[in-house]
Formats: C-alpha cells, sequence, structure tokens
C-alpha cells in the first residue's frame, strides 16, 4: 500500500471516479512569511479534527489548541517559487507531523527570530499541506503526486500493464516509475506537479529547474536504448485548457522539452483536492501545446525590473536632471528584441556598468532588485507601462520613455509588488496569454 487510502471506487476508464486521500487537514491558518523555499511561518486560526494522514495512523494526536493564534513554522514541500500563493493572509491547510505527543506539547509557537534557518522537514511540527486559491483548494505536496499517478493515472494509461514499479533504478539514475506493458515493453516515467495555472494555462516550472531539464536529457538518451519515456505533468488546481512548458521562467527546460516532442510521450492530467484532503483526476487529457520552443530560444521578449529603495534619495538621472525617489518600491518596464536574459542580467547589476538608460542611474542606489522575463515576439514594453499605471503605480515622468509617447516606464509602490494581487495579475496575464498571442 502507497501513501494514499485505497480507492474508494475502481474504474479503469473513468479515473475521476477515485478519491485518493492526499493529506491530512489538522489546522487551518493564514500565510505570514516565507523566509526560504522549504519554511513558511503560518498563523494557526482553527484547530481541526485530522482526517488521518497518508502515513496512515488515522488518528488526530491533540495537542494543537495551545498553538490557536500564534505563529507555527511549517515545512513547504513545494520548494518552487509559488508566487501567486505566498501574500501575507492568504489561508493555508496544515498538516501536523505524527510523532509523540510529548513532543507536541514540548513544540510550541515558533516566533519569527527562533524559526529554522534551513529547510523545514523534521525541525517543525507542522507541514503546509495545501492553500486555498480562487475558492480552491492547492496541494503543496508535490511528492505526493506520485501516488495520485500511481493509483489514479497508470492503470488508464497502461490498463494491461504487467508490472508497475515506483523509485526504478537504472545505472546512476532514478525514475518515479517504471511500467512493463502487455507487450513485454518497459516505460520510463517522470511525473512532474505543476500547482502554476492562471488565465486558464498551466505552466511549469514556475522556478529554473536543472533537474528537470536532466530528466529530459536522460529520457531523450533512453529512448535509443529501447525504452519507451513519458514524462507526466500532473496540474494540482484549476481547469486548464493546454499546458504549456514555462519559456518565461525557464526557457532552456521548455526548449528541450519542445526538442523531445515526437520522442519523449508528454501527458498532462488535472488532479481537483477538497476540504477533507482528498482527490481525484477530473481530466486525464489536458492539451499539451509544445509549439513555443522556437521562442524559448528566441531570447527576447519584455521584461519587469523590481527595485527597492530603503530610504529617500535624490539622484542625477542623465537627460532628466536630478530626480527625488521616495523610500518604497519601483517597477520598471523595459523590452529586448535580443539577449533578453543578459539585458536583464546587465540591470540587476548594482555597480560597474556604464550609465546607459535612465534605469542604469537607479539600481545603483537600489537594494533588493528582481528580474521578470516575458518571452514574446512583440514589443509589450508600452502595455506593461500602461498596465503599471492602471493598477496603481505612480510614475515618475519621462522616466525611460524618451523613445515613446508614454508618460513614464518607470512606476512606483509604496509596498513590494509581488505582494500586491494586483500586480500579479498583470503578470500572469502577460506571460500566460499576451505574450503567447493566446
Amino acid at each position: 500500500m502507497s501513501f494514499l487510502e485505497a480507492p474508494t471506487k475502481k474504474n479503469d476508464t473513468e479515473s475521476s471516479t477515485l478519491n485518493l486521500r492526499l493529506f491530512s487537514a489538522d489546522a487551518r491558518a493564514v500565510f505570514v512569511r516565507r523566509p526560504n523555499r522549504f519554511l513558511i511561518l503560518a498563523r494557526i486560526v482553527e484547530v481541526l479534527q485530522g482526517t488521518g494522514t497518508p502515513e496512515g495512523t488515522g488518528m488526530y494526536e491533540p495537542g494543537a489548541d495551545g498553538e490557536l493564534g500564534q505563529e507555527v513554522a511549517c515545512h513547504c514541500p513545494n520548494p518552487g517559487r509559488l508566487l501567486e500563493f505566498v501574500i501575507p493572509g492568504t489561508e493555508l491547510l496544515l498538516e501536523r507531523r505524527r510523532s509523540s505527543a510529548r513532543a507536541i506539547r514540548d513544540a510550541g509557537a515558533v516566533s519569527q527570530s527562533k524559526a529554522p534557518a534551513a529547510t523545514g522537514g523534521p525541525k517543525t511540527q507542522w507541514t503546509a499541506v495545501a492553500v486555498r486559491y480562487r475558492d480552491k483548494l492547492v496541494p503543496l505536496f508535490s511528492a505526493r503526486a506520485n501516488g495520485v499517478v500511481e493509483q489514479g493515472v497508470l492503470p488508464v494509461l497502461f490498463p494491461a500493464a504487467r508490472h508497475i514499479q515506483a523509485e526504478y533504478t537504472l545505472g546512476d539514475s532514478r525514475f518515479d516509475f517504471m511500467v512493463q506493458d502487455e507487450a513485454g515493453l518497459l516505460h520510463l516515467i517522470e511525473v512532474k506537479a505543476c500547482s502554476l495555472v492562471e488565465e486558464g494555462i498551466a505552466m511549469f516550472p514556475d522556478a529554473p529547474s536543472e533537474r528537470a531539464v536532466k530528466h529530459i536529457e536522460e529520457l531523450a538518451y533512453l529512448i535509443k536504448q529501447g525504452y519507451r519515456c513519458h514524462i507526466l505533468f500532473v496540474i494540482v488546481h484549476g481547469h486548464a485548457e493546454r499546458f504549456i512548458p514555462n519559456l518565461h521562467t525557464d526557457p532552456e527546460f521548455a526548449s528541450a522539452l519542445s526538442k523531445a516532442a515526437g520522442a519523449i510521450e508528454v501527458h498532462a492530467v488535472t488532479l481537483e483536492a477538497d476540504e477533507q484532503g482528498r482527490g481525484r483526476i477530473i481530466n486525464m487529457n489536458v492539451p499539451v501545446d509544445l509549439s513555443f520552443g522556437s521562442l524559448a530560444e528566441a531570447n527576447r521578449g519584455s521584461y519587469l525590473i523590481l527595485l527597492e529603495v530603503p530610504d529617500a534619495v535624490q539622484i542625477y538621472v542623465g537627460s532628466l536632471g536630478p530626480v527625488c525617489f521616495q523610500a518604497g518600491w519601483y517597477v520598471y518596464a523595459g523590452s529586448a528584441q535580443k539577449n533578453l536574459s543578459q539585458r536583464i542580467a546587465r540591470h540587476l547589476r548594482h555597480v560597474r556598468k556604464q550609465a546607459h538608460w535612465h534605469l542604469d542611474y537607479l539600481t545603483a542606489h537600489a537594494g533588493k532588485m528582481i528580474g521578470l522575463p516575458i518571452a514574446s515576439y512583440d514589443n509589450l514594453e508600452c502595455e506593461l507601462a500602461d498596465g503599471l499605471k492602471n493598477i496603481g503605480g505612480e510614475p515618475v515622468p519621462r522616466f525611460g520613455s524618451s523613445d515613446c509617447s508614454c508618460e513614464s516606464h518607470l512606476f512606483y509602490f509604496s509596498a513590494p509588488p509581488l505582494k500586491n494581487r494586483d500586480f500579479l495579475t498583470l503578470l500572469f496575464y502577460f506571460r500566460h496569454r499576451r505574450a503567447l498571442g493566446l
């Protein structure tokens, strides 16, 4: 028995009837902050009667009552950026690590100053297992997608399989599944959980993944050795109309997957979770669109540069002369018809560059800086500037707009834009729709 409960109904042709245990909802909490990609700090707002965990205890161990209203450290099992989820106040479901009652009593609340600095895991008593997003629960435990595939997907893809083996080792590599079909052919399957679904488009990964690129290269090699190879994307929420490899955040992955089309078989399915931590496959055949590989390789498009100015400062900005910048955040909209990644990297350097663009004068005084590429054949910087103004950005007059009719291409925000839902909506619209001509 794997970590998932046996399905309540087995039907190899209609996988949506399978109800699989994904997680135990032991507490409801709100997101506070994410010190690193493996750790979330959350405030517990309600203690729930756990529904039984994938570890199979089936029992809720008391002890969380004393943590009600307190800030606790939670392991984050999804190491992606999760930009759309990590906004203060977002609702989370937490699962308690099953351990002794004494360990639970001794755990207590974790203050910000005492939060674990590394990877969470055994140092935390809680795991953030789901987030509520647009009135739907999104499972965060990406590793548990394999159990969904084992019980809910593989029986449909391979109804007459002779043998299915999880965690299959071949040489120095390990693959999520090996399936021997009815004809004796060996299939290697890699599973990827996809949580980024915006504008009806699912994308993976939401951050650069060298590991995912390596998997594509390994599978492409093994095809030549006689194996049938597959990559299966488990979309964990929403009703995606199609899946597209994320050419904005990981163009190398998008290019590699597109090049492998026809050799590696690519599948996408959609998983839906309920309040009790049960999941079911609601779509076994999400269309996979690999047509943007050339754009991923083109290294061109538009971009947003986010800059934090910690203190008010007056800066001499080339032809603009002295410009006063108040403390806060600024977002700059630009474009590069070639060498997009190099242009962004140059902007993000604080020093050792000759001032060429207006932005170069500001970056020398900035604290934290973030680059957000938007791969596209179109120049979208003026549309981006208009969008930034429409969501409340205050324009810095004539900054970066000397070659167009825009009022400005630099906009002030008093709070971090990545914590602004309107800003994220704008970013995702351009990445998932406008930039791709969809």
